[in-house]
C-alpha cells in the first residue's frame, strides 16, 4: 500500500519530540540512517521523552514489515509513558490503528483513526494523524472521493490554528504531495483501457472522477512543483512518470525503476510491492504489456500471502496481461477470481465505510444481550473488544486501559455481569464469526483456515477444539452442510 511510503513522515511531524534533524533525515529520503539514529537514541536518552522514542522506533520497524518489533516497541512506551489515562488511549488507539491498517483490517483501522479524530480534548497532532489515518483506510476501500475530503479536512484543522503544531510548512507539503499522489492514483485508475478494472469504478461515479480533491488542478500542479522535501519530490517524481507511461510514453521506465531501486535501499519493500503495482496498471494502460508481464514475473512469488486491495490489483493485471496475449481461457478464469475477491472486499469492507460515514450523526446505540447486562462503563469496554475482535494481539490489558480500569476490574466486572470472562467472550464471538463465514461460503479445508485467521485464530487445534466446545460439530461440517 502507498501508506507505508507517508507513514515515516507523518510520524515524525506528529511527534513533538522528535528534533529537527530527524525530520530532516526522514524528508530527506534517508529512511535507514533515521532509524539507526532513533535506536542509539533510545539506549541512551532521558526518561522523560524514551517514549516518544520508542514511539518512533516501532512506526519505523513496521515500516520495514518488523511486526514483532514494533510491536514490542509499542508495548514498551505504553509501559513507560507518564500520562494521563485518556492520553494513553489515544496512544495505544493510534498504534492499533496503524497496525490493523498495514495488516489490511480496515475496519478496525477505521474504528481506531475515527476514536483518536473524535478526541477533541486530545493532542492536535494526534488527530492530524488520524485523519491522515482515514485517508489512507478510505483509498484501500476504493473510496477515491471520500479520501480526497478526508484531506480537506485535515487541511481545515491544520490551517484553523496552525500554532498548535511545530512543523506546519511540513504538513503543507505532505498535503500537496498527497493530493497530487490522489489525483494520479485516480486518472491512473479511470484511464479508458482500464475500465474493467470494476473494483474502483463506483469510486469515479457521478461527477467525482474529476472531483478527488477539491484544489483546481492548476493549483494543485504547482503546489506539488513547490515540494522541495527529496521524500516526497521521489514520490511526486514517480507519479509524473507513472502519468506518463500511462499515456504511451515509453522512456519513462528507467526514472520509475530507479525509485524502485531506492525504495529497495532503504528497507521499503512493501511499498515497492506497491509501486510496482502502480508500475504494472500504468504499462497496461499505455499499451506495454511486456513491461507488464516483467512486473507481473517480479511480482507472482510474493502474491500468494497478499490480501484486499494488492490482490485484486495483481489478479486484475493478470487477467488482462492474459487477454492481450491472447489467452482468453485462462484471463476469464483470473478476471473470474478478481470478481469474487472484489466482492468480498466490498462485502467485508463495507462497515468500514460506514464507520466514516456515520461518524458525525451516529444513530442511538442498540444493545445486544452481551453489552445490555454490562454496567454503563464497561459497555464502552466491549464495544472496544468487538471493535478489534479480529486483531490477534488484543489483549485484556489493552480492554481495560480503554476505559481507565484494572485488568482485575474487568475481569471481575464481565464475570459478575455475565457469567464469562473477557477472553471467554472473546472466543465465543470469534467462533461465531467464523461459524457465519463458514454458512455462508463453499469451500476447502483453506477456507476454513482463511475464515480462522481472518477472525484472530491461527492455532489450527485452538479452532478445532473452541468451535467443537461452542457448536458440539467440527468446522468442516458446518462448511460441508
Amino acid at each position: 500500500m502507498f501508506s507505508t511510503f507517508y507513514f515515516p513522515l507523518v510520524s515524525v511531524l506528529a511527534s513533538s519530540a522528535a528534533p529537527a534533524g530527524l525530520y530532516d533525515m526522514i524528508a530527506g529520503g534517508r529512511i535507514l540512517a533515521a532509524s539507526t539514529q532513533i535506536s542509539r537514541h533510545v539506549e541512551s536518552c532521558d526518561e522523560d521523552i524514551l517514549p516518544a522514542w520508542l514511539q518512533l522506533q516501532g512506526d519505523l520497524n513496521m515500516t520495514f514489515g518488523m511486526e514483532l518489533d514494533a510491536d514490542e516497541s509499542f508495548r514498551q512506551a505504553q509501559k513507560k509513558m507518564r500520562a494521563s489515562r485518556s492520553q494513553m488511549r489515544a496512544a495505544s488507539c493510534r498504534n492499533a490503528g496503524w497496525q490493523a491498517l498495514f495488516r489490511h483490517r480496515l475496519g478496525t483501522a477505521m474504528a481506531c483513526f475515527t476514536r483518536v479524530v473524535e478526541d477533541t480534548g486530545g493532542d492536535a497532532a494526534l488527530r492530524l494523524e488520524g485523519l491522515f489515518g482515514t485517508f489512507c483506510v478510505l483509498f484501500d476501500l476504493g473510496r477515491l472521493r471520500e479520501a480526497g475530503l478526508a484531506l480537506d479536512e485535515l487541511e481545515n484543522l491544520l490551517t484553523s490554528d496552525a500554532a498548535q503544531f511545530h512543523n506546519v510548512a511540513g504538513w503543507h507539503d505532505l498535503i500537496d504531495t498527497v493530493r497530487f499522489d490522489l489525483t494520479t492514483q485516480s486518472e491512473l485508475r479511470s484511464h479508458a483501457e482500464l475500465a474493467d478494472h470494476g473494483y474502483w469504478q463506483p469510486g469515479f461515479a457521478g461527477d467525482a472522477q474529476c472531483s478527488v480533491v477539491s484544489v483546481p488542478a492548476a493549483l494543485m500542479r504547482r503546489a506539488a512543483a513547490g515540494v522541495k522535501a527529496p521524500l516526497l519530490r521521489g514520490r511526486i517524481e514517480f507519479l509524473e512518470q507513472l502519468h506518463a507511461l500511462a499515456e504511451g510514453g515509453r522512456d519513462a521506465e528507467r526514472t520509475l525503476n530507479e525509485h524502485l531501486n531506492w525504495a529497495a535501499a532503504q528497507g521499503l519493500t512493501s511499498y515497492q510491492r506497491a509501486a510496482r503495482l502502480e508500475m504494472m496498471l500504468a504499462s497496461l494502460a499505455g499499451g506495454v504489456p511486456q513491461l507488464a508481464e516483467s512486473i507481473i514475473n517480479l511480482l507472482s512469488a510474493e502474491s500468494r500471502g497478499w490480501q484486499g486491495h494488492r490482490q485484486l490489483e495483481y489478479l486484475y493485471g493478470l487477467a488482462k496481461l492474459r487477454h492481450l496475449q491472447g489467452r482468453n481461457g485462462e484471463s476469464l478464469t483470473l478476471y473470474a477470481r478478481y470478481a469474487v475477491n472484489a466482492l468480498r472486499c466490498v462485502r467485508d469492507e463495507a462497515g468500514a465505510l460506514a464507520q466514516y460515514t456515520q461518524r458525525t450523526a451516529r444513530p442511538p446505540e442498540q444493545l445486544d444481550d452481551i453489552a445490555a447486562r454490562l454496567p454503563a462503563k464497561y459497555r464502552r469496554a466491549y464495544r472496544f473488544l468487538v471493535a478489534n475482535l479480529e486483531r490477534k494481539d488484543l489483549s485484556i490489558r489493552e480492554i481495560a486501559l480503554e476505559i481507565g480500569v484494572t485488568d482485575r476490574a474487568l475481569q471481575s466486572t464481565f464475570k459478575n455481569s455475565l457469567g464469562s470472562t473477557p477472553s471467554e467472550i472473546i472466543r465465543q464471538l470469534r467462533m461465531q464469526r467464523i461459524r457465519a463465514e463458514l454458512q455462508a461460503a463453499s469451500g476447502s479445508e483453506r477456507g476454513i483456515l482463511e475464515a480462522a485467521s481472518k477472525w484472530g485464530v491461527s492455532n489450527r487445534s485452538t479452532l478445532v477444539n473452541g468451535y467443537r466446545r461452542q457448536f458440539n460439530e467440527a468446522p468442516s461440517d458446518t462448511l460441508n452442510r
